[in-house]
């Protein structure tokens, strides 16, 4: 898609989920490089996760796997499809070890040991997927 002003692509809106306010703040920052993302808010936990995906419609929502309701994630994903439907979940594997994105219901996932360039890469690529 494409900013009819700029003829620029338009940034992707990621919607950034993590505990920890510095993680947030540093992926935030992270996501800016090259312009592919703009980052349209951030959470630090379920609930507040979904009321933000309702409000601001993000493209991606990333999200930190340590969250307590990524333990049930099934449950959570759809919270947040329901909240914001089209969105497409990104997240972060909580180890190196491969893990399928059906497992948990997302979309995508990223290991934890990502360079810059792979996060924007596998935010366009989770935004690019086909939501079930």
């Amino acid at each position: 898609m494409t900013d009819p002003a700029t003829s620029l692509p338009t940034p992707l809106r990621v919607l950034v989920v993590d505990a920890d306010d510095r993680i947030r703040e540093s992926l935030a920052g992270l996501l800016k490089i090259g312009g592919r993302c703009a980052v349209v808010g951030s959470a630090g936990g379920p609930d507040d996760a979904i009321a933000k995906a309702a409000a601001m419609h993000p493209d991606v929502v990333l999200i930190d796997p340590r969250l307590p309701a990524l333990a049930g994630g099934l449950a959570f994903i759809a919270c947040l499809r329901e909240a914001a439907p089209g969105v497409r979940v990104l997240v972060f594997n909580g180890s190196d070890a491969p893990e399928s994105p059906s497992s948990d219901g997302a979309d995508a996932h990223i290991k934890k040991t990502f360079r810059p360039h792979e996060l924007i890469d596998a935010v366009v690529a989770a935004a690019r997927t086909t939501v079930a």
